[in-house]
């Protein structure tokens, strides 16, 4: 309360002026500039949208390229294997899972064995990647794309105050304050 009463003292001094006798000479002034006070505009309002209604697209590329990333290097694998349960790589999603059961049992040799296991887990690493790509993929079909609405309303402008030149009698000159609060 103290703050505005002073506000409203230092508007009033400001306003009120007495003639000044300094010097004789006569000046013309040039025509007062007025001031318009206008209205504070209403907030901005933005509102954007991708306007696409349809399938998810990103689910079904991420899905296309996950299985693809998968399956191409099984197919690679078949196309140069000279074991017959290698084969079953053509087989997408379900083929790593047939060529694990299918594969020969390890020798003798241990050598030969942690091979074997080695190619059983990355058999299993592939399948895995074969079946969440198809997945996705499917189910980028299944659910549509959210279409993104963002609504950006600009902040309220902060009180403002301005003063400026006014003539406030017949002779005299002063100031006027306007503003937002």
């Amino acid at each position: 309360m103290k703050r505005q009463i002073a506000l409203a003292v230092g508007i009033t001094a400001l306003t009120v002026t007495t003639a000044s006798f300094a010097q004789d000479a006569v000046y013309t002034a040039p025509a007062p500039a007025t001031a318009v006070v206008e209205p504070a505009p209403a907030p901005a309002v933005v509102e954007h949208s991708s306007g696409y209604e349809g399938p998810n697209r990103y689910m079904i590329g991420s899905g296309l390229v996950v299985f693809g990333l998968s399956y191409i290097p099984a197919v690679a694998v078949a196309a140069e294997s000279s074991t017959s349960a290698d084969h079953h790589l053509y087989v997408p999603i379900v083929g790593p899972w047939l060529d694990m059961g299918t594969r020969p049992a390890c020798g003798p040799q241990a050598i030969s064995c942690d091979n074997e296991t080695t190619n059983k887990v990355l058999l299993g690493v592939d399948g895995v990647f074969q079946g969440l790509g198809a997945l996705t993929t499917i189910f980028g079909f299944l659910s549509p794309e959210h279409d993104h609405t963002i609504t950006t309303t600009a902040a309220a402008d902060k009180p403002t105050l301005h003063f400026t030149p006014a003539q406030v009698g017949p002779s005299a000159y002063g100031a006027t304050a306007f503003g937002t609060f």
